[in-house]
């Protein structure tokens, strides 16, 4: 069954990415997130075992992919939302989707389950970041002592985004193959800083 799965989620991204390939003039990151949503909709009923953390992933995966796809056709004039490698996007979505079914699948052999819970905190601190970034205004961070001295946060989508991969990593950290998980994180995180993607325009 897995072996079937895996050749499914590997058919569904490589359609999406030539559906895009063949529509956009430039690429943007939307097919990463398009093909996600369908594999994640798609394995969770066939493989899924339903618990706190399958259930996490389906929920983040779906949210991510409403913001995206709202900022990719309805807020994009803003942000900087195009990839210069299309190739090295390509990999990041077959990797990810790849994991999918892994996740599920193992998702009840957690050893421990603190780090999924705070994982929902750390999302929901990057979905209010990203939500900020609709204020046609400078974000203030925090004022220092009593002079009227404040941080901004300058980018807060792309801060977002990273809160988002931050909580992928915590909820799988204690899953079996975590380390993998982390290191596909913790190089999203990088991908996108050295690529300035969601940076304000």
């Amino acid at each position: 069954m897995l072996e079937k799965v895996l050749l499914l989620n590997i058919f569904i991204t490589c359609t999406i990415f030539l559906f895009f390939y063949k529509k956009e003039l430039k690429p943007s990151y939307i097919p990463l997130v398009i093909s996600s949503l369908f594999v994640t909709l798609i394995n969770y009923p066939v493989i899924g075992t339903s618990n706190f953390i399958s259930k996490t992933l389906v929920l983040f995966v779906m949210v991510i992919s409403i913001v995206h796809i709202y900022l990719r056709y309805y807020h994009y004039e803003h942000y900087h939302i195009y990839i210069q490698n299309r190739y090295i996007h390509f990999i990041f979505a077959m990797i990810i989707n790849i994991s999918i079914p892994f996740i599920l699948i193992t998702s009840p052999q957690s050893i421990y389950q603190s780090s999924a819970y705070l994982s929902v905190s750390v999302f929901i601190f990057g979905l209010i970041l990203y939500q900020l970034s609709e204020i046609d205004r400078p974000v203030r961070w925090f004022q220092i002592g009593r002079i009227n001295t404040y941080r901004y946060i300058k980018h807060p989508k792309q801060l977002g985004e990273i809160f988002f991969a931050i909580s992928y990593c915590l909820l799988t950290l204690f899953l079996p193959y975590s380390f993998f998980y982390v290191v596909v994180g913790i190089t999203y995180i990088f991908y996108i800083k050295k690529t300035h993607l969601f940076k304000e325009t």
